[in-house]
């Protein structure tokens, strides 16, 4: 299965050192916590506005830098 390509916002990374324990093998190394850009503001951070994803985990996750 696949999802499309989106275009998502950063809101922060984190880096587990040792990898988070959730349960799940392999556990994660980093996550980082993504918006959709029309939910993205510095000044007024909704955390239900996004999700988290983690790295290094089982799903893959393929992640591009765009720039604007």
């Amino acid at each position: 299965m696949s999802i499309p390509p989106i275009r998502l916002c950063v809101g922060h990374y984190e880096e587990y050192d040792p990898p988070r324990d959730f349960g799940w093998v392999p556990a994660p190394t980093a996550g980082i916590y993504v918006v959709p850009p029309e939910s993205f503001d510095l000044e007024d951070v909704d955390e239900t506005a996004g999700c988290m994803l983690y790295l290094g985990g089982a799903e893959p996750h393929r992640v591009d830098p765009v720039q604007g």
